[in-house]
């Protein structure tokens, strides 16, 4: 009989270690049937100024990116609190820039930026922007070149997102994107 549940429990065994060996192998762990996900908490601690010294901010959001490597496609959606349209927080930018936690870097990607025309950045309360993206809206170094290298740069945590308001040109928050 020991023999029997032994036999009958070693192929089982065996299935179960070769299948936490080929999870435990696989890149990318953020990755499902709606792309590779990606969040970013922002808050104003991050911006990286002279001028942020002399603020008391509570505003804060986050920002969800879902990229498909498959149909080069980025899709996102910006939340934001603590900014109002009635104090003059009128949301400007919003973009991927490159840099790690400390350091400012070049823009990558713009959501929205109401300097140049590109897109709006207030779509109501609460929900601030959405929108999907590809490859082709890619700019600064990343130009001409493919979510998967922005994908390399985020999972090295060398991306984060920028948010500019009317009160803060200088930046009003930011936060490091990670999945």
């Amino acid at each position: 009989m020991n023999l029997k549940i032994f036999l009958s429990t070693v192929p089982m065994i065996s299935f179960i270690i070769f299948g936490l060996l080929y999870i435990t192998n696989q890149n990318v762990d953020a990755f499902d049937d709606y792309g590779i996900r990606f969040i970013a908490y922002l808050d104003p601690y991050q911006i990286i100024s002279e001028e942020y010294m002399d603020h008391d901010l509570d505003s804060h959001g986050i920002v969800y990116l879902s990229i498909d490597p498959f149909f080069g496609e980025l899709s996102f959606e910006v939340f934001f609190e603590g900014m109002s349209y009635l104090e003059g927080d009128d949301v400007e930018i919003v973009q991927i820039h490159l840099g790690i936690p400390g350091q400012n870097g070049p823009t990558v990607l713009s959501f929205c930026n109401e300097k140049t025309g590109v897109g709006h950045c207030r779509e109501g309360p609460g929900l601030s922007v959405e929108g999907i993206l590809t490859e082709n809206d890619l700019e600064g170094p990343l130009k001409g070149s493919s979510f998967s290298e922005l994908i390399r740069l985020i999972e090295s945590g060398e991306s984060y997102v920028y948010v500019q308001s009317r009160d803060h040109p200088e930046g009003e928050i930011r936060g490091q994107i990670f999945y």
